[in-house]
């Protein structure tokens, strides 16, 4: 795979260029593959947002807004994540968020990225048609590459498995992005109704789920949260509440960042 060409990033103006110039051949690599994921992601991103926000659905709003702003983290665009950041901040009190303010930053916020992303998918076109033919990478490697990009898998394991050990891990994130809402709905469905029990064993189940994948951060918390809340009658359903909300959040962005890929299995 050719690198990109350094001198052409220049163009694109929400780069913070210094950062690129000192990158090596392998750091490029990465970056490139960083780039476009980027892209590919965007417009699932930009939707979910706009979604959540046209419901005044202020705490999904606020996490798509930080996934968006990790993404543009792992790119170097580093003026508008910091634009992000402050925006984050400013709305930490969700119950408290003016909606027109919020609004005016979103459409700036979603205005600027489509022109960062149309800048960098030129960039990568024009590398596309100038691109030699070149040793293929093996199927491992190419799918390694692809799955560093989803910051919430533990690519330590990632890296030792072997082509017959991604073939199958492949299946299994293929069975999550499947199963992932019926299981968020089966927690969402239990928490409304306060059937705690049920919830615990949702929590249970995607914990397993979680780590099969080598999602541990995650998985880690779900065992967190259930060990918490071994005593059912005593359950705090307000305390429980944001712990939930920040599980389904989080499969679903998971969800789609693993859906982005289109991973192949031969």
């Amino acid at each position: 795979m050719k690198l990109l060409n350094k001198e052409s990033l220049y163009a694109v103006t929400d780069l913070t260029a210094d950062k690129i110039i000192k990158m090596t051949d392998t750091q490029l690599r990465t970056y490139r593959e960083s780039l476009t994921n980027a892209v590919s992601l965007f417009p699932v991103q930009k939707d979910r947002l706009e979604d959540a926000f046209a419901k005044m659905d202020y705490a999904p709003t606020l996490q798509w807004l930080k996934s968006m702003r990790n993404t543009l983290n792992q790119i170097h665009a580093d003026n508008l994540a910091k634009q992000c950041d402050k925006q984050l901040a400013l709305n930490q009190d969700i119950d408290n968020i003016r909606h027109d303010r919020l609004k005016t930053f979103i459409d700036f916020f979603v205005a600027s990225l489509v022109l960062l992303y149309k800048d960098i998918q030129t960039v990568l076109d024009e590398l596309s048609q100038t691109e030699k033919s070149s040793p293929k990478e093996s199927f491992a490697k190419k799918i390694k590459n692809q799955l560093s990009t989803v910051s919430e898998i533990n690519m330590q394991t990632i890296e030792r498995m072997t082509d017959d050990h991604i073939k199958v891990y492949i299946k299994k994130l293929r069975n999550f992005t499947e199963d992932s809402p019926a299981q968020e709905d089966g927690l969402r469905s239990a928490f409304k109704i306060k059937n705690y029990a049920s919830v615990m064993r949702w929590l249970s189940v995607i914990e397993g789920t979680l780590t099969q994948l080598h999602v541990n951060s995650l998985a880690e918390e779900c065992q967190r949260q259930a060990s918490l809340n071994q005593d059912i009658s005593a359950i705090r359903h307000e305390k429980l509440e944001p712990f939930v909300n920040y599980v389904l959040t989080s499969l679903s962005m998971l969800r789609s960042d693993i859906e982005s890929l289109q991973l192949e299995n031969r």
